[in-house]
């Protein structure tokens, strides 16, 4: 803040249809446009308490720090000088020595009507680490405000840390994430100022963090996000259908025979469970399959399996039975029966509590008689 502040007592006058206005009060002010899309905080400047904004027609004259030239801007201009806490004015930037000697030769061929084969001084190029120590010392120039906004939507190093184990690959299954490495700070050209981004050392490229493949911590199945972001405060990464779940029943895990992690939501389930392995039962998670109900293609998850044989559990909720009376069953029903005319499973059994013994002497003859 201290930097811009510098920036913004160089203003000697503000007029608007060149006529000057009375300055009574101005200063700085740290804050997120209600209207934004990027919901990031940005320096505002308020003058006489109102906040100006790229609309104002408004000219600024101020003289550079640097150079201690007078100038007159609009006020995006002096605005993206706040933001960027930019010190040099166009005749600073003009006077570098690399910028003036490429001009020159660019003149002299058009002198010489040689456009096409203007060689340019090469200007000073920073590696991308190089631009990362950079990025982190200019960061930590901005002050705490500032610092806590940007870290409340982008991920820490430590929040990276945290669900690192369940991001397989970025850009939709593109580059593997055990080849990238994330860098929180990284200077950008835009309003964001900074973000978060991966660096391909291999490659030597910078990596965004677009549609990352994750993978659920309830389920384990795989599944394309949109963003990283979203899970910095989650405790659990669950994918679509896990959080759905999760939001209707509570989703709990346990243990089968052999120590392998199953899934419940109900005591009805774990008593199907524990009967599997006081049997010696070898009970897994039970597999997606593909259904289409009302022209929309979905996926029926069944709760178990046992060696080729679906176990479906039920008990008598509102879900069960709405699900019957809008057909949505049937289409699950459907769908089992044509993956079993396929031969990739044996039978399915849905066990409701009415017909739960029955069904259990039933599934037990059958995994014996084998």
């Amino acid at each position: 803040m201290d930097e811009r502040l510098k920036i913004l007592n160089t203003i000697t006058e503000i007029t608007k249809d060149n006529i000057p206005i009375e300055i009574k009060s101005i200063q700085l002010e740290f804050s997120c446009n209600k209207y934004s899309s990027k919901k990031n905080s940005i320096y505002h400047i308020t003058l006489n308490d109102k906040h100006l904004s790229k609309r104002d027609a408004f000219h600024i004259k101020y003289n550079c720090i640097t150079c201690d030239a007078t100038h007159i801007v609009g006020t995006t201009q002096f605005l993206r000088k706040i933001n960027k806490c930019s010190y040099r004015c166009g005749e600073c930037v003009n006077k570098e020595e690399a910028k003036r000697l490429n001009h020159s030769y660019y003149l002299s061929c058009l002198d010489n009507k040689d456009t096409k084969n203007v060689q340019r001084v090469p200007e000073k190029s920073l590696t991308l680490r190089e631009q990362k120590e950079e990025s982190e010392l200019l960061f930590d120039e901005y002050d705490d405000d500032f610092k806590n906004t940007y870290y409340s939507y982008h991920l820490t190093n430590e929040d990276y840390k945290r669900i690192s184990k369940n991001i397989i690959s970025l850009q939709n299954g593109k580059y593997k994430i055990e080849d990238l490495e994330y860098w929180s700070v990284f200077k950008t050209n835009n309003q964001m100022l900074f973000s978060g981004v991966f660096y391909d050392n291999t490659n030597d490229l910078i990596i965004k963090a677009n549609q990352p493949i994750m993978r659920c911590d309830n389920c384990g199945n795989d599944w394309r996000a949109k963003t990283l972001e979203k899970y910095k405060n989650c405790y659990k990464i669950l994918c679509s259908s896990c959080t759905l779940c999760n939001k209707t029943f509570k989703i709990r895990s346990t243990k089968n025979c052999v120590n392998d992690s199953l899934l419940y939501q109900s005591k009805l389930e774990l008593n199907f469970i524990n009967w599997c392995n006081n049997n010696g039962f070898i009970v897994k998670n039970g597999p997606m399959i593909p259904y289409v109900f009302q022209g929309i293609v979905r996926k029926y998850k069944v709760d178990f399996m046992i060696n080729d044989l679906l176990i479906e559990i039920k008990d008598n909720h509102i879900w069960y039975r709405n699900d019957i009376k809008s057909g949505k069953n049937e289409a699950k029903i459907n769908a089992v029966k044509e993956e079993i005319q396929k031969g990739n499973y044996k039978e399915y059994y849905l066990i409701t509590p009415d017909i739960w013994v029955n069904t259990l002497k039933t599934i037990k003859q059958h995994i014996k008689s084998k």
